[in-house]
């Protein structure tokens, strides 16, 4: 069963676990939960991931350059995409299930009830981003990956430079093509700008949820952070999102979101480029980019835009 020493406490601390039922690291297929758990273990070792649970677009995969032969099996942890299918899950042999994000009791009871139920070892890895670090480390010990303990060194520094950046404006995280949609301080969708001293604005509730027109209205913050870029566009002149109270202009920033978003879509190891951008700009966040992907990546340069 599943135990729960074997979650990566969220300060950091890697825990001790199993590798495999032997005790050695994990040496066969290993399928993530979720979009997350996916982009960290193809950071870490894309030749052991058993499929995506939901398929990139022929773009994003052009520009991984590689992963277009991997099956979609779909989310085993409820966290995107459609429901995995455990007899199909089971048909791939797995070694291991690894899950990145919120470690929750909703999330136990999920890895606990998969691993029963398909007798393969279930793994939660926190997904906070100030632990990315001991992520990528406890991942390459698990299933023996020296890349993973590469990254992890590589992170250290940028993560330490990241939280010393001094306070930053008020933000609003606009989602979706309306923007109303939106992270709550303290989700894993907003961390990137609230660890560099970004105040969020979106309070009084948790992860993501819809919100009203009202609500923002009121929260009247300085910058709209989108992903979004036809949301972007559409904001860009419309008076409701770049007019604060009392007359002055709200900032809009579009932060890229290919091959997967700078602060979030999907919150994984991928927001590390947003915390690359924060700290150097644009030639950081490219860097850190390759790094992360791979030297076979085609990632073009991707720019941060403030809109005017």
């Amino acid at each position: 069963m599943f135990d729960r020493r074997q979650v990566i406490a969220g300060g950091g601390a890697v825990a001790l676990a199993a590798c495999s039922r032997s005790g050695s690291p994990v040496t066969g297929r290993i399928v993530a939960a979720g979009p997350p758990a996916a982009i960290l273990i193809w950071t870490v070792a894309r030749d052991k991931l058993a499929g995506w649970p939901r398929k990139p677009s022929p773009k994003v995969l052009a520009m991984l350059g590689a992963g277009a032969d991997l099956p979609e099996i779909g989310a085993v942890s409820q966290s995107g995409g459609r429901a995995a299918n455990l007899e199909a899950i089971a048909a791939l042999k797995p070694e291991l299930i690894v899950d990145y994000g919120d470690v929750t009791p909703q999330f136990r009871e999920i890895a606990e009830r998969t691993e029963a139920k398909l007798g393969v070892p279930y793994r939660l890895v926190d997904g906070q981003l100030e632990a990315s670090a001991s992520a990528f480390a406890h991942v390459a010990k698990l299933i023996g990956a020296p890349r993973g303990i590469e990254l992890a060194n590589a992170v250290r520094p940028l993560l330490r430079q990241w939280r010393a950046l001094p306070g930053g404006p008020s933000f609003y995280y606009a989602r979706g093509i309306d923007g109303l949609e939106t992270g709550f301080a303290g989700s894993l969708a907003t961390g990137v700008l609230e660890g560099a001293h970004w105040t969020n604005v979106a309070t009084g509730g948790e992860s993501l949820k819809r919100v009203s027109r009202e609500a923002v209205a009121a929260w009247d913050p300085e910058v709209i952070v989108t992903l979004d870029r036809k949301f972007a566009e559409s904001a860009a002149s419309d008076p409701f999102w770049r007019q604060r109270r009392g007359g002055a202009k709200r900032r809009l920033l579009l932060l890229p979101d290919l091959p997967f978003g700078w602060i979030d879509r999907p919150p994984s190891v991928n927001r590390l480029v947003g915390c690359a951008w924060l700290v150097g700009g644009d030639a950081r966040a490219d860097a850190t980019a390759h790094a992360l992907y791979g030297a076979q990546a085609r990632l073009g340069m991707a720019k941060a835009q403030w809109i005017p």
